[in-house]
């Protein structure tokens, strides 16, 4: 009785990553794996006396090869090594557009413009976040759903993380 007990409760527990900070769309029953990227960091400075410096994040191939259909319901799923109930996801993970390029897509990070006369530069760390909603899910992993997505370019991760979690929406 107790081995058929177990097996029941281990038939419905949900697939869970087996390594942390790892994201996989959850596809009814089955994480399927997203784009692993590590993204470069590119800047650009124009002029002379009067200077626009950029900065942008940059990730290989203007397209994804992970794709998802548009107006469907994304959920992905992330162990964590922080307890899920210690601290809010949101300040962890986020959803991100990325902006296509030619051979690339590209996060911008900061602008800004100098000049004899002053400096002003603007850091954009929460350019592109969109909103998600977390849940636990299973013992040690989050549920990341996000709304209907307009088709495009994302990535999911830390908002200054090494790697991110690419995939398109057509």
């Amino acid at each position: 009785m107790t081995v058929l007990a177990l097996a029941c409760v281990a038939q419905t527990a949900p697939p869970e990553p087996e390594m942390a900070d790892i994201f996989y769309r959850l596809d009814g029953s089955n994480l399927v794996p997203l784009e692993r990227q590590a993204p470069s960091t590119r800047s650009n400075a124009h002029g002379f006396f009067v200077m626009n410096i950029s900065a942008v994040s940059e990730f290989a191939g203007a397209r994804s090869p992970v794709r998802f259909k548009s107006g469907e319901r994304l959920d992905f799923v992330v162990r964590t090594v922080v307890p899920v109930f210690a601290v809010d996801p949101n300040t962890i993970y986020c959803l991100r557009k990325l902006y296509p390029k030619k051979k690339t897509r590209e996060l911008p990070i900061m602008s800004g413009h100098f000049s004899p006369l002053g400096t002003s530069t603007t850091s954009t760390p929460a350019e592109g976040i969109l909103p998600v909603e977390f849940s636990r899910y299973g013992s040690s992993s989050l549920k990341m759903t996000t709304g209907d997505l307009a088709p495009g370019e994302y990535a999911v991760g830390h908002p200054h993380g090494s790697a991110a979690f690419c995939f398109g929406v057509d």
